[in-house]
Order: C-alpha cells, then structure tokens, then sequence
C-alpha cells in the first residue's frame, strides 16, 4: 500500500456527487443530441437512430470511465477528493480499469442498482468495485477547496434538474403523437394529389398553388395543410420523375416530416 494513502472507505454522498459531475455531461449530450437530430437537422425519429445516438454516447462514456480509471480517478473523483485502487493502495492497472468500465456499465441499468449496493455495504463499495477487485477511498488531500466542492455539487444537481426537464420536453406527449400522425396524413393526401396531377399535366406540381388547385377545392386544401402542417418550411421539389416534400408537423418541436414520391 502507498505510505501516504490510508484505505479509508470514501463516503456514499461524495461518491454520488462524483458520480453526477461524471455522467450528467453525457447525459446531456446524448438529450442535445437528439434534439440536435430532430430539431436543426430535422431528421426522423426512429428506433434505430435513438438507438444509435444512446449507444454513441454510452460508448463515450465507457471510453471516459477507462482512461481515468487508469489514473487512479474521474475528474469528478479528484474534486472530491477519492481515488481508485486496488487492495493494496495501487492504481487499478489497465485490466482492471476496463473491468471497472464494464461493470459501470452493467451497474447503470435497472435505477442503477450497482450504485446501490454501496449504500449497505460496509466499505461503500458499488458492483463494478467488486467486479473490478478495485475500492474508491477517501485520498484525504482534495484536489480543490470546499467552495469549488461545493460549487461542483450545485452545478452537478442544476445539470441533474435541467437533464430532467429536457428528457421530459423530448418525450412526445400524446398531443405530439397525434400531431405527427396527422402530419402524416397529410402527406398521404399530397402524394395521391400529386399522382392525380401527373396524369392532368404529365409531370408532378411543384408549387403548392398547383396542388391546391389539383386537389379540386383551393380553400379546403390550404385549410386542411394549415391543420396538419406548420406555415414554415414547406419545402415541394417536383420535376417529371418525382416529387418530395419537407413539411413541419405541429407538435412542440416542430419535427420536420419527408415524403417523395413516386
């Protein structure tokens, strides 16, 4: 063991202050990400590409976990003052900084059940701790002062409230769902109007007067997209060989919608 490094079991509330200040940056990025994807972008949501971005994020994450670790600590640990060894006051080592990576991982899912665990154990010790053979102790010397602690551990539980809040304005409402789903009715109603302008003109319209007035009823038609789509962008390309359109749906994110067509 390090002479300078009594293996003093580090408390469970510095440890979840660490944990916070470690994974709330990820956590928002992954949210910003998405909104980023659907927003700016204006891509389509769908179960491959949330998977992809969650994944993207979480690999990140994992990476971030095994470099530090074979330092001895997050940043988040080093502000508070916690260092991560083995049982003989050592640094982890690379094979055990990877094991420690995985089983953060494995600790995450089901309310961070891992994490738990060092509520009752008697050395605060977490799954991927037991996992890892490796112990989080108090390193007596903290990395900065109590001020700059306590500056962390506000901007770890600001960062925690606003990850809340943006997971729930993400989270499409019942009235995004049916807002999407009309907006997809709408395009259905443009593609067969586009078919029925094709064959009058031998090529699709590519303003929306024009299908307005292939639709047969100018005013119902603009009333109806004003239902279903917002004013801005309505985006038509059209030429002898196809048509697409980017259109916004009404819901709180104004999620850009696609078709083209044939």
């Amino acid at each position: 063991m390090a002479p300078d490094l009594e293996l003093r079991p580090a408390r469970f509330s510095d440890r979840f202050l660490a944990y916070l200040f470690d994974t709330i940056p990820f956590a928002v990025g992954a949210v910003v990400s998405i909104w980023v994807w659907g927003g700016p972008l204006g891509r389509p949501f769908d179960d491959r590409s949330l998977a992809g971005i969650g994944a993207a994020w979480t690999g990140l994450a994992v990476l971030w976990q095994f470099v530090w670790n074979l330092t001895g600590g997050t940043p988040g640990k080093r502000l508070f003052g916690l260092r991560v060894v083995t049982a003989e006051g050592a640094a982890p080592g690379a094979f055990r900084a990877l094991l420690r990576a995985l089983g953060w991982l494995i600790s995450t899912p089901l309310a961070n059940f891992g994490f738990l665990i060092a509520l009752v154990h008697p050395r605060t010790r977490t799954l991927h701790d037991m996992l890892s053979g490796t112990f989080v102790v108090d390193a007596s010397a903290r990395a900065g002062s109590g001020a700059a602690a306590f500056l962390a551990a506000a901007l770890a539980a600001f960062g925690l409230v606003a990850l809340n809040y943006g997971i729930a304005y993400l989270r499409p409402t019942p009235k995004d769902m049916a807002a999407l789903a009309r907006a997809g009715e709408g395009l259905d109603v443009i593609a067969r109007i586009q078919e029925a302008y094709r064959e009058k003109h031998g090529t699709y319209a590519d303003t929306i007067e024009g299908l307005a007035e292939a639709s047969g009823d100018v005013e119902v038609f603009r009333k109806a997209m004003l239902e279903v789509f917002s004013p801005t962008p309505f985006i038509l390309e059209a030429g002898n060989r196809g048509w697409r359109i980017t259109v916004a749906a009404k819901d709180r994110r104004r999620t850009r919608v696609r078709r083209s067509g044939p």
